[in-house]
Formats: C-alpha cells, structure tokens, sequence
C-alpha cells in the first residue's frame, strides 16, 4: 500500500490485501484505505477484517503474508471480509456441510 491508511486499521504484512481492525468501528464511519475514502456499510469488531482494495471473487484473500481463504463474492476496499465473503482454505468448516 502506498496511500495513507486510517490508523484504526492496520496492514499485518506487505502484500496484505486485508487489514486488521484496531478497534470497533461503527458503521457509516468514513475511513482512508490506501489513500482512499470510504464509508463503512457496516460496523466491525475489534480484530476483524476489511479489504485493503477492491477484491474480486475468487481472490485469495491474504493476511500476515499467508492466504486465509478465497472470497465468494466481489468485495469492495473497507469492506468487512469474514464467512459470509470468504471461503477458508485452510479450515475444516462444518457450516458449510463439510464432513
């Protein structure tokens, strides 16, 4: 990343395509990724990830340097990126009827 990145949000390695939450944010909070604003559609927790850029579906989603999972849908930059975008790859997951 090259642009200013809102201190709330942090980038773990580079080449992260997804960055960690700081703190809680609330939704409809503007935030800057990567030197661009955007308005967050929903809160995040502390801990949890938003897109770095805008992702489309099937990229590998990586965090700390290592791929975590694959999104399911397009994803666009301060999106929240969790289960309901993004596929593990690299956990067994009963929810979605593994066995």
């Amino acid at each position: 990343m090259s642009g200013a990145t809102d201190p709330r949000l942090l980038q773990l390695a580079e080449g992260d395509n997804v960055l960690i939450t700081t703190m809680s944010i609330p939704a409809g909070e503007e935030l800057l990724v990567d030197g661009h604003a955007v308005e967050l559609a929903s809160a995040v927790s502390l801990g949890f990830k938003v897109a770095a850029t805008d992702l489309e579906e099937g990229t590998v989603a990586v965090r700390f340097g290592m791929p975590i999972g694959r999104t399911t849908t397009a994803v666009s930059r301060g999106d929240v990126v969790h289960t309901h975008n993004l596929e593990s790859l690299y956990l067994h997951t009963h929810a979605r009827g593994e066995e």
